[in-house]
């Protein structure tokens, strides 16, 4: 039966529009929350941030004010639960895209300040609220995770100095204090190393503001950024040693969890949370982000207070996971619509690529074993390959921290791949037929025409999501971003290693095409081993804490803590992203009868996502 394309479409649009529409009426609180993409010219540069002004900040009736910070490799909308929550009590909330993250610029030697460095211009965010009538100048707070982390600590540090130094020099105590613009600080999957290594525990050498610390009991930097595990966070003397600094409170024994702890000389707080999550969990744990509701409110005071546990992030984050199903959703229908057209109908064909059936136990036990030696290489060389990548890979060329590790795993997955397909299917010469990858000529060209046109009409509806709403496509750390001219170019420079994984792999995944196979049966073994091996990796890693309380890279040494630790986080979206490129082979090939469609939209689209989504080192 003739496949209705148009009604599918229909229901991919339909899906993109609920979920980018729901998402914006969640993140807006209803309507009660205007939401603005600031742009801010700075001297180290441009530096961007969504803007989240509630209804109750007016001129006459300030509010406090929070900015919220991403990590590593993350940008603004990776804030969105503590962005939502925050505002929707009654806070301005300033989401930054710090300094060679997101849309803001990358940092060039000799431009910005030390502090701007230091805090990837969270001090721009702050003296930016700090100018604005509708925000109250004495209550601003700021709160990041993991590198954001990092930057609210060092933001802590950087005004908490700007009020000593002016004491020092004889400022009255009022003047003085006008130069601390921060309130309170709070800092997730980070810790104040040196701040807790200090060797005044009289209370008063912390830092002038409340401080606040969330760290997972499994989070895996937590040995690098503290000393001890994260399940030691309340017990280790690092501990024991920041709340006499900060407060001059002499503990004991072990730290309590949820206690303000307070300096009877200034007043400030300090308080420890320690949740049962992974670093990664962080931002997107209703544990989490009731902590920082519940931080802010003891510190800061909510305009609109409510329980911790009164959250409504997880309806936008269920909604931008519809949209993102209609993202992909989309991508086959408008596939076989363009096909259709005059231009593209040469490429069609009634019959896809047949593989004859497993003859025998043999057979059969030879496709098995070829797979998962070459999912179990794959997971094997995924660490070292990233690793080369990331040090050879990095340069003004090739301007990315991570994407340069990505696709030399990419490139090695896909001459492994090519190996085993070598191993599983004896000689591949002049069986290029066979195999999807003889076409006719003239047909390999009007195919990438047809691969840039799906690619550009995907992407076209996230651009009208942001444009319209404000959202975009995401769940948890895959995320379908906006990008601009620019970092298009960046992709293309990044293409030709994924173009090589992405084709070969479209050859893996249609290998599975048998005769006596459904195209179910076919799809699900292509996901299948397309997700092996990062899936096995995952596995290997966090297996582990189950029995020792720390993943299988915990106890290794200095700076390779922080290397096992990034690693699997960055594999985690490699999992959906590969299986539905596993989809997309099978399905793309079935309207073509041949590899490169798949191959070539799979390449163009993930390329686009790694390279919109990641951080920059050198300028582009």
């Amino acid at each position: 039966m003739k496949k209705n394309w148009g009604k599918t479409l229909a229901i991919a649009l339909i899906l993109c529009l609920v979920g980018a529409f729901g998402a914006s009426v969640i993140q807006s609180d209803f309507g009660r929350v205007e939401i603005t993409d600031v742009v801010i010219r700075t001297s180290a540069g441009e530096y961007t941030g969504y803007l989240f002004v509630p209804e109750n900040a007016t001129p006459e009736n300030p509010a406090p004010a929070i900015v919220t910070s991403h990590g590593y490799l993350n940008n603004r909308e990776m804030q969105d639960l503590n962005y939502v929550e925050l505002a929707r009590r009654g806070y301005v909330v300033f989401a930054q895209d710090a300094y060679n993250h997101g849309n803001s610029g990358v940092l060039v030697d000799g431009w910005g300040s030390d502090a701007q460095r230091s805090t990837a211009g969270m001090v721009d965010a702050v003296e930016y609220l700090s100018a604005l009538d509708f925000v109250d100048d004495t209550r601003i707070g700021v709160t990041g995770h993991s590198m954001g982390g990092g930057y609210s600590n060092a933001t802590a540090a950087y005004y908490s100095g700007l009020e000593r130094e002016a004491l020092a020099n004889g400022a009255t105590a009022e003047e003085a204090k006008a130069l601390n613009k921060v309130a309170a600080c709070l800092i997730v999957g980070n810790y104040p190393l040196a701040l807790s290594q200090s060797e005044d525990t009289t209370g008063n050498g912390g830092y002038l503001c409340d401080l606040g610390i969330i760290a997972g009991q499994f989070d895996e930097f937590y040995p690098g950024m503290s000393g001890y595990y994260g399940y030691e966070l309340l017990t280790n003397e690092n501990t024991q040693n920041l709340v006499a600094v900060q407060t001059g409170v002499s503990l004991n024994g072990a730290a309590e969890e949820g206690k303000f702890y307070q300096n009877a000389e200034n007043g400030y707080i300090l308080a420890f949370y320690n949740p049962a999550e992974f670093h990664a969990l962080n931002h997107f744990s209703p544990a989490t982000v009731g902590h920082i509701a519940d931080f802010f409110e003891e510190t800061l005071g909510a305009p609109n207070p409510m329980p911790g546990s009164n959250q409504t992030w997880w309806i936008k984050e269920a909604f931008n996971l519809v949209g993102l199903i209609g993202f992909f959703g989309a991508i086959v229908p408008l596939a076989a619509l363009m096909l259709e057209l005059p231009f593209f109908a040469s490429l069609k064909k009634e019959k896809s690529l047949v593989v004859p059936a497993l003859a025998d136990k043999k057979a059969k036990g030879k496709y098995i074993r070829t797979n998962i030696i070459s999912g179990l290489l794959s997971a094997i060389l995924l660490l070292p390959l990233l690793l080369i990548g990331y040090v050879g890979l990095l340069n003004p060329f090739f301007p990315q921290d991570t994407t340069g590790g990505i696709a030399f795993w990419s490139l090695g997955c896909g001459l492994l791949a090519w190996l085993m397909l070598r191993v599983g299917n004896g000689k591949l010469k002049g069986r290029g037929e066979e195999f999807g990858v003889t076409v006719p000529k003239g047909t390999k060209r009007k195919t990438l025409l047809l691969a840039l046109a799906v690619v550009a009409a995907t992407f076209m509806l996230v651009f009208i999501a942001d444009y319209v709403f404000m959202t975009d496509f995401r769940i948890w750390t895959l995320d379908i971003r906006v990008f601009d001219f620019s970092k298009i170019i960046v992709a293309l420079k990044y293409l030709p290693f994924f173009l090589v994984f992405y084709v070969i792999n479209s050859v893996s995944c249609n290998r599975n095409c048998f005769e006596d196979w459904s195209e179910k049966k076919q799809i699900m073994a292509a996901v299948g081993f397309n997700i092996f091996a990062p899936t096995l990796f995952l596995l290997v890693t966090y297996v582990p804490v189950i029995f020792t309380k720390m993943t299988i890279f915990g106890g290794l040494p200095g700076m390779l803590v922080a290397v096992g630790a990034l690693i699997p986080i960055l594999v985690i979206p490699f999992v959906p992203i590969l299986g539905i490129a596993g989809y997309l082979s099978v399905k793309l090939q079935k309207l073509t009868g041949n590899i490169w469609l798949g191959g070539l939209v799979n390449a163009m689209l993930i390329t686009m996502i790694t390279v919109a989504n990641t951080s920059f080192t050198f300028p582009y």
